[in-house]
């Protein structure tokens, strides 16, 4: 009998940690409005926030804070990091990375895939080194970032969209 009564004592705090993380992660999932991440969407006005980075070569890593692609109507911000390996003629002298800039001559196109995904293309015009990012958003807040750069291997981010 005592063996018994044990057991049931030893789960207790394993049943409790696990309701605590369940709780945590349906507060969390109940914060991110869908109407207001398809509104965001339609007008160009969101903030994709990266969590974790996956280098064509290399291995994935998580991200510190700071790291975002910013979406204002007519002007798109970059600030991320890059880890790859460059694959024609080096410009000299580069002050910052190839994904940290900011552009007003770019092209979005949308598609809704149902289900609350959306897959936004956004075609950079004015940045010599990126040809094109290809976000997808689901209506939960995740996202993920595929950066196909012009003269460097691809790049991966994975993370979450905001409204502005």
């Amino acid at each position: 009998m005592k063996k018994r009564s044990f057991l049931r004592v030893s789960r207790l705090p394993l049943l409790l940690l696990l309701a605590i993380v369940f709780i945590g992660e349906k507060a969390h999932s109940q914060t991110v409005d869908p109407a207001l991440i398809k509104a965001a969407i339609i007008a160009n006005q969101w903030v994709f926030t990266a969590d974790r980075s996956d280098p064509n070569i290399g291995r994935n890593a998580g991200l510190g804070t700071g790291y975002e692609v910013r979406c204002s109507g007519d002007t798109v911000v970059s600030v991320l990091p890059y880890a790859g390996t460059m694959q024609g003629p080096a410009r000299f002298p580069e002050t910052t990375g190839p994904l940290d800039f900011t552009s007003t001559d770019f092209k979005v196109s949308k598609v809704e895939k149902g289900n609350g995904k959306w897959m936004v293309t956004v075609r950079v015009r004015d940045h010599y080194d990126v040809n094109t990012l290809n976000f997808t958003f689901f209506e939960n807040g995740k996202a993920s970032l595929d950066v196909l750069p012009t003269n460097r291997t691809p790049i991966v981010f994975y993370g979450s969209i905001s409204t502005l």
